[in-house]
């Protein structure tokens, strides 16, 4: 899965001032730094 955000205002929206940026369910769980795989998949399951 991929999903790409281009827009300043989406991004400012959450919060996040460093990128890259991580959100999950309108969440932000990394800003500033690309996470891993297993911590990405962690994420992800935390908010399901």
């Amino acid at each position: 899965m991929e999903i790409k955000v281009e827009h300043i205002k989406d991004i400012a929206e959450h919060e996040v001032m460093m990128l890259p940026g991580v959100i999950v369910n309108g969440k932000v769980k990394a800003a500033g730094r690309v996470p891993g795989k297993e911590e990405i998949k962690e994420r992800i399951e935390e908010e399901k």
